[in-house]
């Protein structure tokens, strides 16, 4: 075997390698369309925005389990989820210094 032949075959299968990672990757770069409003008006600029969980709290009795002998009761603040987290698509306003998009 030569040494030239040798060299090019492994420059070729270096190429190959890279084309096949780059036609996988490829997919999973795009993503699963998290990254886009569903449904976007053309014109209209969007923001994801985060909404933390939203809780809400209360007042509750409880039995005071250290006097079993004679009830006694006290008082308690709890919290109650009322939402849970999640991020939310808002319609914002467009800067004017971007470039407008052009179809050709």
């Amino acid at each position: 075997m030569r040494a030239k032949g040798f060299g090019r075959s492994r420059l070729a299968a270096t190429a190959v390698a890279v084309l096949l990672v780059t036609l996988t990757a490829g997919g999973s770069l795009a993503g699963a369309g998290d990254d886009c409003p569903p449904n976007p008006e053309p014109g209209k600029c969007y923001e994801k925005v985060y909404r933390p969980a939203q809780y809400e709290s209360y007042v509750d009795q409880e039995a005071d389990q250290q006097r079993p002998v004679q009830p006694a009761y006290r008082v308690v603040t709890k919290q109650r989820k009322i939402r849970e987290a999640s991020f939310v698509w808002q319609v914002i306003p467009c800067d004017d210094h971007l470039p407008a998009r052009r179809d050709h």
